[in-house]
């Protein structure tokens, strides 16, 4: 896990979706995608359940968030 893989979740988890979050931090969509995937496979488990308006943190995104 790195910082950067961490602060896009953050971002991502505030913004409440990867393209608001590549806006706010000037970095192109599919970089975000593909670092919080990166993560995802690197932990064994999904830290965001994606929907309709956007994503939001599953129980285990809340955990490796604190």
């Amino acid at each position: 896990m790195t910082f950067q893989q961490m602060q896009y979740v953050l971002e991502v988890y505030q913004a409440g979706s990867v393209s608001a979050a590549a806006k706010k931090l000037f970095v192109g969509q599919p970089s975000i995608s593909l670092a919080i995937s990166s993560l995802e496979k690197e932990l064994g488990y999904p830290l965001f359940i994606r929907e309709q308006k956007g994503l939001r943190l599953t129980p285990q995104g809340k955990k490796a968030m604190t």
